[in-house]
């Protein structure tokens, strides 16, 4: 009975005017991941964090002494944002066997697309991460004798070495750089830049809150306009983009709300 009075009440908040910005913003510790508040940069969004951390490495510090726990997740069954980057990888990674991943924890898309691809002999996936997900998966890396996979830290990121495919997922949103800056430091342009899973709105851009239970921290959401301008900058030439569904709502700024995440893929060369 009170969860049904509780669904009533949230229903007819709901009907009010701004009455869903009322609810998410009453509700956001309840709701697991929540967003609050827009800001001009990132400095200014951590600056307004209620839980403050300096490092983001907060939800990743425990990685090293929970061996079991994140390989288990290694084992996962295919996400349905995943496939977008499974498919582009499996038409690319034969030609292109050089690959840089930004983000990408203990390896989650190395392990999944070998479940679903044959990987090139010459293969090398180097993936940037924070610390702990670099020393857990190299550990993980040497027990498997995965001689195709290696870790650096994402602050080296600029001094790792040459990749035809440039791949991040689920991970721009957190950085300080955005992708021109990133792909600027790198030491030679990779020819494909596949990005996946990341809030792009079609002509807005800011930063929010995003509220992980143990700490609030600066989340991006990308103009489209501005990167594939940025891109088209570098040298690149919009292959194809997609959508994989999820929200994003950010109570009283609903003009930067969301209905689905996106992907590209950008290439310096014909296909």
């Amino acid at each position: 009975m009170l969860k049904f009075i509780k669904k009533r009440i949230i229903t007819l908040l709901e009907l009010l005017p701004m009455g869903r910005d009322i609810y998410l913003h009453l509700a956001r510790e309840r709701l697991g991941i929540s967003y609050r508040a827009v800001y001009a940069s990132r400095e200014e969004a951590l600056a307004a964090a209620n839980k403050k951390n300096s490092e983001y490495d907060v939800v990743n510090r425990n990685k090293a002494g929970n061996q079991a726990e994140e390989e288990g997740g290694l084992e996962k069954l295919l996400r349905h944002y995943d496939y977008p980057l499974l498919f582009w990888l499996s038409q690319l990674l034969p030609h292109n066997p050089q690959l840089l991943e930004l983000g990408g924890s203990i390896g989650h898309l190395y392990f999944t697309s070998k479940k679903y691809m044959q990987h090139p002999d010459a293969l090398r996936w180097t993936i940037a991460e924070l610390p702990e997900a670099v020393k857990l998966g190299n550990t993980i890396a040497q027990q498997r004798d995965e001689t195709q996979l290696r870790f650096i830290e994402s602050s080296l990121i600029g001094s790792a070495e040459p990749a035809d495919i440039f791949v991040t997922a689920g991970t721009l949103q957190y950085m300080q750089q955005d992708m021109k800056e990133l792909l600027e430091e790198l030491t030679s342009p990779p020819t494909h830049v596949l990005i996946n899973y990341t809030p792009i709105h079609a002509d807005q851009t800011g930063w929010t809150l995003q509220n992980l239970g143990v700490c609030e921290v600066p989340y991006r959401i990308f103009s489209k306009q501005a990167l594939y301008a940025d891109m088209q900058t570098l040298g690149y030439t919009l292959v194809t983009d997609w959508e994989s569904q999820r929200v994003l709502e950010i109570p009283f700024h609903s003009e930067l709300n969301l209905r689905a995440y996106s992907g590209c893929l950008f290439s310096r060369s014909s296909m």
